[in-house]
């Protein structure tokens, strides 16, 4: 057999064994395993022929981005995916931070990325250069990076390498009830890490990878359509997309909506009337609520019970995966008694390596394990406890990040731009709504000219222009002053409450 990186292998065990069994599809289109490993071999080729040890991903959603993934991992050349729905100024940034030399896109994205020259071309894929970025030695072991929102208004590449996947991927198939012959959804967005998950552990496991449009990923009658037509048996979605499909979940069943499994991760999940009626129409799913952290991808993991009438309202996030332990630890990193509140430090191999080109930062949050000081822990940041039935239990986080439709956000990233304008005096942003779908983000403003009316329509097209559309807040408001804490902290709860 080819050597492979580890979290391919029985992806190639697969081709060998079914080569013509269907791996991809995307609107009519079909990619039988091994079309889709010979024209994965083919971007291999290309990457390695032009010297890449780092690639950006800048594809639209289609087959081609499933071959690319692929590809990547069969270069070992580290993959930078490149939102094509994100502002061209976060981009290129991503690019220059990333050391990113050649990217692997379609015409019409890259065209938009600017200063990287098509050099070959194969099928739809063009690969492009941008001659000015030195080549670098590569980093052994590490599968892709990932830019997460940013805290000091820098967004972090987060480095995760193939072990880490590997472990993941195997875990994720021994614990899903899919196997050969199943399909499943490729929802998630190229810039999350969660494509990884969808699409390797499918393939792995002998499935299908259904490809959706963004359309489909949008509109939820869509997506219920898209899962009856092609017959999906699993999805990983936010717990807000959920949410949406249960709106419309009137005349699902079994029959026409062969769901097995909806996995979900990002927010807490809240087992409303809504969603219990959902899980009732479809008793053969399983509600699987993970939770990690981008550095870490999938830490631990709780699969609700079939009967939906003992759900907890806000069930646990469960127990770790394979090779990783979570510690909930004091301010000081001691772990605390079970029972007690703490901050969730994941250990063991879901730990990547670390933050790209921010070496401070990395040192702050990847620590050594207090139990195994030879090893790293990461410090998510998040809040929880270990329950009396030995689950683990999310409390929410200890800082400005939150989760906002899925998406982790730093609330700071956006702050440290509106308070950049020579307008402001001084911003902050606040989420407010409390349920899942109601979550939103609203900026509040100190302007330094008070009667100056037309600063939120100038500012919130100045962040349209540098954030990707989930970080810009609903509306900003104009205030005199910010309310303060009583040390003198602003006072983020009052502001989420007045919007």
């Amino acid at each position: 057999m080819t050597t492979v990186v580890p979290e391919l292998e029985a992806v190639l065990e697969w081709v060998e064994r079914s080569p013509d069994a269907p791996a991809v599809m995307f609107q009519g289109e079909t990619a039988s395993y091994q079309e889709l490993w010979d024209r994965a071999g083919v971007v291999a080729t290309n990457v390695r022929e032009l010297g890449a040890t780092t690639a950006g991903v800048h594809l639209e959603r289609s087959i081609d981005l499933v071959v690319a993934v692929i590809g990547l991992l069969r270069a070992e050349c580290t993959a930078v995916p490149l939102d094509v729905a994100y502002p061209v100024d976060r981009l290129r940034f991503i690019c220059a931070d990333a050391g990113v030399r050649l990217v692997v896109g379609h015409e019409t994205a890259v065209d938009r990325l600017g200063g990287f020259t098509p050099v070959r071309r194969t099928g739809t894929i063009v690969y492009a250069l941008d001659e000015s970025v030195p080549v670098e030695a590569a980093e052994p072991d590490l599968a892709y990076v990932v830019y997460t929102s940013g805290s000091t208004g820098r967004p972090k590449g987060v480095r995760y390498a193939h072990r880490n996947l590997a472990n993941l991927i195997a875990w994720q198939r021994d614990a899903s009830s899919c196997a050969a012959g199943d399909r499943t959804l490729q929802f998630a967005p190229s810039s999350f890490d969660i494509i990884y998950q969808e699409v390797l552990s499918t393939l792995g496991e002998g499935g299908t990878v259904v490809c959706c449009t963004e359309d489909e990923r949008l509109d939820p009658q869509e997506l219920w359509d898209l899962i009856e037509a092609e017959r999906v048996n699993r999805i990983f979605v936010p717990f807000v997309m959920i949410q949406s499909l249960a709106l419309f979940a009137d005349e699902v069943t079994p029959r026409t909506h062969p769901l097995r499994e909806i996995l979900t991760a990002g927010e807490q999940v809240q087992a409303s009337d809504r969603i219990r009626t959902l899980f009732t129409r479809l008793p053969d799913c399983r509600l699987v609520n993970q939770w990690g952290t981008t550095e870490t991808h999938v830490a631990t993991s709780y699969e609700l019970p079939a009967d939906v009438s003992t759900w907890e309202d806000l069930p646990s996030i469960g127990s770790p995966i394979w090779e990783t332990r979570v510690l909930v630890c004091d301010e000081d990193g001691r772990p605390v008694a079970d029972g007690e509140t703490g901050e969730l430090w994941v250990a063991g191999t879901a730990v990547g390596p670390g933050y790209v080109r921010l070496p401070e930062r990395t040192a702050q949050s990847y620590v050594p394990d207090p139990q195994r000081p030879d090893e790293p822990a990461y410090r998510t940041g998040d809040l929880g406890r270990v329950r009396p039935d030995g689950l683990l239990e999310f409390l929410g986080r200890q800082d400005t990040q939150v989760k906002v439709r899925g998406f982790r956000i730093e609330l700071g990233e956006i702050e440290t731009i509106l308070n950049s304008d020579p307008a402001v005096a001084q911003a902050v942003v606040s989420v407010s709504g409390v349920a899942a779908e109601e979550r939103y983000l609203r900026a509040y403003v100190v302007p330094k000219e008070r009667s100056d009316d037309e600063l939120p329509t100038a500012l919130l097209a100045s962040l349209r222009e540098r954030l990707p559309a989930y970080m810009v807040p609903v509306g900003i408001d104009l205030v005199a002053s910010l309310p303060r804490t009583a040390s003198g902290k602003i006072d983020r709860l009052a502001l989420g409450s007045a919007g």
